[in-house]
C-alpha cells in the first residue's frame, strides 16, 4: 500500500506474533520489540510457526516463507522498533498504566506522520492519547484471536484522532485482507467483544444454574447459532426469519416481542464470575477436551478457521 513500507510491532506475546507474521506474510518489513530476550524468542518461534502452517495451506511456498521470515527483526528497545516505521501496531497489556507510557515513548521516537495503531480490546483511545504530543495519528486497530487468520478489524478513533488517520488505517487494513469495522463511538469492549461477553454471560449462567453441561452450552452455540454467525449477524439472520414478505418487521411483530420477550425478561444481568463459577467452567472444558492438549485444540481451531474463511471469503 503507498505510504506504508515499514511497520512496528510492539509487543511479541499471541497477539504481537500474530500481528507480525500477517505483516511478513504480505510483505513488509517488520521490527518486533519485546524487552525480555525470552518473550522475544518465543515471539519468533510463533511467527516462524503461523508461517509454517501457511506453508501447509499452500498460501506460502517454503520460499516464500523464508523471505517472510527474513523481513523480519526482534529487538530489545522500543526506538529501534519504531524510528523508520511508517505504521505501528502495539499490543502490550491491556491497562492505561502499561499502554500510556509505551505510546508516549512510540510517539517521541518514531516519525510523526507514521500511525500508531493499538490492539486494545476494550480500553479508550481519548484517554491513551492524553501521553502522546501527535494525538491525530492514535487509532485502536482491534483484531480478533487469531489476528493472522480471523479477518474482523475494529477501527476505534480517539476524541483526537484525524480522519485522515481513520481512513488511511482502514485502507491498509482492507489491503491486508481484513475486514474494518468503524466504531463511532467508543464504549468498553467496542462491538464484538460487547456481543460476545454478552453470549458468554448467558453461557456462564445456565452451566451455574444446572440447565446444561459447559460441553452441551458450546454445543448449543457451535452447532446451531454459530453456525448462522459464520455467514452473517443476528440482524440480518431475524431478518431473513421473518419471511420474504416481511422480514425484519414480521420477525419483530411475531417472535421478536413474545417468545424473545420472554427470554429477555429472564436473561441474567450479574457482571462478576464467582470462584464456584471459575471451578465449574474449569472442570468443565476439561471434560469437554477430552484428554486433549492445548496445542491441539489451538491447532484443530486453526485448521478449521482457515478452511471457513476460505469457503466463505475465498483465498487468503
Amino acid at each position: 500500500m503507498d505510504g506504508i513500507k515499514k511497520v512496528a510491532v510492539i509487543g511479541t506475546g499471541v497477539i504481537g506474533a500474530a500481528w507480525v507474521s500477517l505483516f511478513a506474510q504480505k510483505g513488509y518489513e517488520v521490527t518486533a520489540y519485546s524487552r525480555r530476550p525470552e518473550t522475544r524468542e518465543k515471539g519468533y518461534r510463533q511467527v516462524c510457526s503461523n508461517l509454517d502452517f501457511f506453508v501447509g495451506k499452500e498460501v506460502l511456498t517454503i520460499k516464500d516463507r523464508d523471505q517472510a521470515i527474513s523481513r523480519v527483526k526482534f529487538v530489545s528497545e522500543i526506538a529501534a522498533a519504531v524510528c523508520e516505521a511508517d505504521f505501528i501496531e502495539e499490543c502490550a497489556g491491556e491497562t492505561y498504566a502499561i499502554k500510556k507510557p509505551i505510546f508516549e515513548d512510540i510517539d517521541r521516537f518514531s516519525p510523526p506522520t507514521a500511525i500508531i495503531g493499538s490492539s486494545s480490546s476494550g480500553l479508550k483511545m481519548t484517554e491513551i492519547q492524553q501521553a502522546v504530543v501527535h494525538k491525530d495519528r492514535c487509532i485502536i486497530t482491534h483484531p480478533f484471536n487469531p489476528p493472522h487468520l480471523i479477518p474482523l478489524i475494529e477501527i476505534v478513533p480517539g476524541k483526537d484522532t484525524s480522519q485522515a488517520t481513520v481512513d488511511t488505517s482502514i485502507k491498509f487494513m482492507e489491503h491486508l485482507g481484513k475486514i474494518p469495522v468503524l466504531v463511532k463511538k467508543e464504549v468498553p469492549g467496542f462491538i464484538g467483544n460487547r456481543l460476545a461477553v454478552a453470549l458468554w454471560r448467558e453461557a456462564i449462567d445456565l452451566v451455574e444454574n444446572g440447565v446444561a453441561s459447559v460441553e452441551d452450552v458450546d454445543k448449543a452455540l457451535y452447532a446451531g447459532p454459530g453456525l448462522r454467525y459464520a455467514l452473517m449477524g443476528s440482524h440480518m439472520i431475524y431478518h431473513l426469519g421473518g419471511g420474504e414478505d416481511g422480514g425484519m418487521g414480521h420477525f419483530i411483530d411475531g417472535i421478536g416481542n413474545t417468545t424473545f420477550k420472554a427470554i429477555w425478561e429472564e436473561l441474567t444481568t450479574w457482571n462478576y464470575i464467582t470462584e464456584p463459577m471459575k471451578e465449574k467452567l474449569i472442570d468443565g472444558i476439561a471434560e469437554e477436551m477430552k484428554g486433549r492438549s492445548f496445542r491441539d485444540c489451538v491447532e484443530w481451531r486453526d485448521d478449521k478457521l482457515f478452511e471457513l474463511i476460505k469457503l466463505i471469503y475465498g483465498g487468503k
